[in-house]
């Protein structure tokens, strides 16, 4: 368990606030895993605000990038991206009028509009789906994905993957029904179908999705809801969910059927979907929570995609001389960034500013069997062992091999390892081995 993990008591945050708008952003043109979207616009261009400004030539289920301010683009510039890696992105001046932005915007006639069209429309205005703190993919690509079984199921978590992060609870505790609008977008572009809520162990907020069955029913879907204890980890990932669903409903199918055919979304991405789709609006701004014991206070804020990490910072308060890591989307399973400039792309959740004194030695060094990883493991497996036979060429039994396949991808290992291998990552590349043949 992890009951007090990281979070102090300034760190928490009960609502949603708007940040600053940036005088300048820098739009990746990266923002799903493997997909680098083409510009559609060079230096000089006039852009709108919710223009589209990229997009991906090889895949139209991908979702298309807009600019989130209206202004002059800059050029197209190298960028540290949020996974740690470096890339282009699309570099714009604000400048003009918002379209979007403090005006009062009108409902789209979206109920009119079948399944299909739907998705489509999901790809078009950029949403993300981001329950996956580790990569985002084109929601409407996932929709498509589910529906290929004919009988898709659609799970709903309502807390955080990782401890450290608290996007989705804020949300769900602050906007349940914006969350509500867009499951029943979401429900109208998959089909009929089953929906499981994950949720906290809270029986007054179970009676309260409950109450939701009856219009849930009334459209051909049926409603489960799985209560968790949010204090383990991992609970929150698509194993422990389709685990815990075949348990309660008494299925005899494998866990692995289960995942592949459904649907997957958090309270972070339905937010954003009602946000978008409701009214007609392409994703601009995203909801992060920003803090850290190198800041005066933490908050959930909405961000418009492209702003720096710096900017946010500095609106909560930045001791910019403390830094000693920045890390994207939480302690467990995130990724550290070089860079205070590194812009927010559309799935990053959340930003941590840890001081140098709240570190660990992250230097990196070889393995010394010290076992913490697989003690720690919730699948049982052992880490080092995988790591010393993919790094060192060190035969190890096919049980071992094959028991990558029982990995979550938590990110445990990595947390609890002395000389900080990355061992999550390297139990990855097996698993994507064996399930590729």
């Amino acid at each position: 368990m992890f009951p007090d993990f990281v979070l102090k008591k300034k760190d928490l945050v009960q609502s949603v606030a708007t940040a600053f708008l940036p005088r300048t952003v820098l739009i990746p043109l990266k923002q799903e895993t493997g997909v680098v979207c083409a510009p559609l616009v060079k230096a000089g261009d006039k852009v709108q605000e919710g223009q589209v400004i990229a997009e991906d030539s090889a895949g139209s289920e991908s979702a298309k990038i807009h600019s989130s301010i209206p202004g002059i683009v800059l050029g197209i510039k190298n960028c540290s991206e949020p996974d740690g890696r470096y890339g282009k992105g699309v570099e714009i001046k604000l400048s003009g009028r918002f379209s979007h932005i403090g005006k009062k915007l009108k409902s789209f006639d979206w109920l009119s509009w079948g399944g299909p069209s739907i998705t489509n429309r999901i790809s078009a205005l950029g949403v993300i789906n981001t329950f996956s703190m580790r990569n985002g993919r084109s929601l409407s690509a996932d929709i498509k994905d589910a529906q290929k079984s004919g009988a898709p199921r659609l799970f709903v978590r309502l807390f955080d993957e990782d401890p450290s992060c608290q996007t989705d609870s804020v949300l769900t505790q602050s906007a349940f029904d914006k969350i509500q609008l867009g499951l029943e977008v979401a429900v109208k572009a998959l089909g009929p179908a089953e929906i499981i809520f994950a949720c906290k162990k809270d029986a007054a907020f179970q009676a309260k999705i409950l109450a939701l069955r009856p219009d849930v029913e009334k459209n051909g879907a049926e409603l489960f809801v799985i209560p968790f204890d949010t204090r383990e980890y991992p609970v929150g990932v698509k194993e422990s969910l389709a685990g815990r669903y075949i348990k309660f409903s008494k299925s005899q199918e494998k866990e692995r059927d289960v995942i592949r055919n459904s649907l997957f979304v958090d309270a972070t991405t339905l937010a954003v979907l009602a946000d978008s789709l409701v009214y007609n609006v392409p994703v601009e701004r995203v909801f992060v929570h920003v803090w850290g014991d190198c800041l005066k206070s933490g908050a959930v804020l909405k961000v418009c995609v492209g702003s720096s990490f710096r900017t946010l910072a500095e609106q909560l308060g930045l001791e910019e001389k403390t830094i000693g890591k920045i890390i994207v989307n939480g302690h467990l399973n995130g990724f550290s960034v070089p860079s205070l400039d590194t812009p927010v792309a559309k799935w990053v959740k959340s930003v941590a500013f840890t001081s140098k004194t709240d570190l660990a030695d992250y230097s990196s060094a070889f393995c010394f069997d010290c076992g913490k990883c697989s003690r720690a493991c919730p699948a049982k497996i052992y880490p080092n062992a995988i790591f010393a036979h993919l790094i060192k060429r060190i035969k190890v039994p096919q049980d071992f091999i094959r028991s990558s396949l029982l990995c979550v991808e938590c990110g445990v290992c990595n947390s609890v390892c002395p000389t900080k291998l990355p061992l999550a990552e390297t139990v990855k590349i097996l698993k994507d081995r064996q399930n590729n043949g």
